[in-house]
């Protein structure tokens, strides 16, 4: 099997393409903060390879391939790449190139378009050494950014995406929201919506992001026991819905897909007033 950047929208406007449940499944529950604060690392490689104009494959020995692009709309200062089993379609490796303006909840700390970070992640005993077409990438400055004394990357990290950065954190619930309404077990917080709430709405509005599917949200606050009471629920292509009762706290979770970001599920609970 040879995996290739799926183009087609029609097919992408029901199911997530092969290519982002690949990256999801590479990533787990890794997160991380680099094109914005501590957000799923399958979303931001996701997002880093979103300019389709700009997608690159490269055949490479072994039966692997690299595919690279850059994030809308930045000129190729936030890129991503992976390398790709051609056999399997398994992700072995991944990269950002990146600005660090994730590390401040504002772009103030981002790097200057001299400078960058590059940021590797590895498969479970994948060798780094094998990793070296990502950096090799990495050092394809483009073209919009070779004016002057030309981007350099100022940094490299690695980090292996064993069990300990792949597994879902402990949900952190804000200060007032109620212990009895469940939260998913696989999720973590939607950092930079949360802080967008007002502190009367963050009481009974939370905001979490997982890599599993709608359908599997849902059904576990329909399988919860005791059952939620007076439950009522819905699901389409892109959004849906379960709401209820329970210990006397009535609540919804809400779930939906982002634009062109399919093996992202978003989701909202929210506790009625």
């Amino acid at each position: 099997m040879v995996l290739t950047l799926n183009t087609d929208r029609a097919q992408e406007a029901t199911q997530a393409p092969a290519f982002d449940l690949a990256v999801t499944r590479f990533t787990g529950m890794a997160s991380g903060s680099y094109y914005w604060p501590e957000g799923l690392l399958a979303e931001q490689l996701i997002e880093g390879l979103s300019s389709r104009h700009d997608r690159k494959e490269l055949a490479l020995p072994g039966g692997q391939r690299l595919l690279s692009s850059y994030r809308r709309p930045y000129g190729g200062s936030e890129r991503a790449a992976v390398l790709v089993d051609s056999g399997s379609g398994n992700v072995l490796a991944a990269a950002l190139v990146h600005r660090a303006c994730g590390n401040d909840s504002s772009s103030t700390g981002c790097l200057d378009d001299q400078h960058a970070v590059l940021s590797v992640f590895l498969a479970p005993g994948f060798d780094r050494a094998k990793a070296q077409p990502l950096i090799a990438w990495s050092r394809q400055v483009p073209e919009e950014l070779q004016f002057g004394k030309g981007e350099k990357i100022a940094k490299t990290e690695y980090t292996t995406l064993d069990a300990a950065h792949t597994a879902p954190r402990p949900v952190e619930r804000p200060k007032g929201f109620s212990a009895d309404v469940p939260l998913y077990p696989k999720a973590q917080i939607y950092r930079t919506a949360q802080d967008a709430l007002s502190d009367a709405k963050a009481r009974r509005v939370l905001r979490l992001q997982t890599t599993d599917s709608m359908e599997k949200v849902l059904a576990f606050y329909k399988q919860l026991s005791p059952p939620l009471e007076e439950m009522e629920s819905s699901l389409d292509q892109r959004s849906g819905y379960v709401a209820g009762n329970r210990k006397g706290v009535a609540f919804s979770v809400g779930v939906k897909h982002g634009k062109d970001m399919l093996a992202i599920t978003n989701i909202e609970v929210e506790i009625s007033e």
